[in-house]
């Protein structure tokens, strides 16, 4: 044992007190991390494409459901999280795809909490497939109970070589959701999707021979990737809905447009949500040319739990592997910052849901969650 005289302990205890208010001082001054610092890996959770994200509710609490593809396989996988805690793998029966899938919670018509999930079929090689979607509800003991996978109907129109996002819009009259997807010649399209039949299972899409219905006729309405959809809602409940996607070019500008979402107003069947146009560019000041640019399928959402924003875009930047986030709020849009903490380089893109963000390790397959702490 070091033993030290009575005058070197007081000077050094004053000299501890001292560091001690210095290192609170600096506690204080130093600024809260955008970002989780620390993210441990999904457990046994392994994929070679972007996961999906969605909230999902188990007896009225409220917790991160994630769907992917297997690494080994073409399956859909998911599990979910509550109060902190992992439940244990399962698969959609009948889904497979050999890219991502996509979720988004929803209550039926008769009130039960359910998880909606679609995917790109695996039915024909280089070229469009169909889209193929199955809804789970959460039963009282946390188990889901899905629907045989339906077809996006709506022919050649309705198919796609990416993956599809949804979203279920907060002021529709009834369970009612927007799939936004590649379409053929590379346009964004939308289809809107009604929940029908007493038992609160499966949808209706549109009344319409052609079902579905493009963002933007323009040359920047198309993409080489996955879209993605997001609202943020406003005052007096008012929401506005947005679609972003990615240009055609391997290095592109991230491009986007808006639909209002009414309060009272609700959406009908018809895809007929009408967009902004011409599509807007997402700018950077710390861009090329000014302009956020990616490689890969962007995703956003609302960084607050309930909607209100701002509006979270993350991406995978135009060079390395590191993931590049940007916030659109009353002020206007935020230059890029990149995503902080563990496991933060992916090559692919990233997932969000309400301020979580998922990406994939780039060594080894595994999904790591981080959480916007500046929502």
């Amino acid at each position: 044992m070091l033993h030290r005289s009575k005058s070197r302990v007081a000077v050094a205890a004053a000299a501890g007190t001292v560091c001690a208010l210095a290192a609170a001082g600096a506690a204080m001054a130093a600024p809260t991390p955008a970002w989780s610092p620390h993210n441990p890996a999904v457990p046994h959770a392994f994929t070679n494409t972007t996961p999906a994200l969605s909230q999902i509710q188990v007896n009225g609490q409220v917790g991160t459901f994630l769907a992917w593809k297997g690494q080994a396989d073409d399956k859909v996988q998911y599990k979910y999280r509550l109060n902190g805690t992992w439940h244990a793998t399962k698969v959609i029966p009948g889904a497979f795809t050999n890219t991502s899938p996509s979720a988004a919670l929803f209550a039926t018509k008769l009130g039960k909490q359910a998880v909606l999930v679609a995917w790109k079929s695996i039915g024909k090689t280089g070229g469009l497939s169909t889209i193929k979607y199955s809804d789970g509800v959460v039963k009282a003991n946390g188990s889901i109970s899905w629907t045989t996978p339906h077809v996006l109907p709506g022919g050649k129109y309705s198919e796609t070589s990416a993956s599809p996002a949804l979203l279920f819009p907060a002021n529709a009259t009834q369970p009612r959701v927007i799939v936004a997807y590649r379409g053929p010649y590379s346009h964004v399209r939308i289809e809107i999707g009604t929940e029908v039949g007493t038992a609160g299972r499966g949808f209706s899409w549109g009344t319409t021979k052609v079902k579905s219905a493009w963002v933007s006729g323009m040359a920047t309405g198309e993409t080489s990737a996955q879209p993605a959809l997001a609202e943020i809602l406003g005052a007096g409940g008012n929401g506005t809905v947005y679609v972003f996607w990615k240009g055609t070019k391997t290095v592109a500008p991230i491009y986007y447009a808006t639909s209002p979402d009414t309060f009272g107003s609700g959406l009908d069947g018809n895809a007929t949500l009408t967009w902004s146009a011409p599509p807007s560019t997402v700018p950077d000041a710390d861009g090329v040319d000014g302009l956020a640019q990616t490689t890969g399928s962007p995703a956003v959402a609302s960084a607050d739990i309930h909607g209100d924003g701002p509006l979270l875009l993350a991406y995978k930047g135009p060079g390395g592997f590191y993931i590049r986030y940007q916030t659109l709020g009353t002020s206007g849009w935020s230059a890029h910052q990149f995503v902080t903490g563990n496991n933060r380089t992916t090559a692919l893109g990233p997932a969000l849901v309400h301020g979580t963000l998922a990406n994939v390790s780039r060594t080894d397959a595994r999904i790591f969650l981080h959480r916007y702490l500046a929502g």
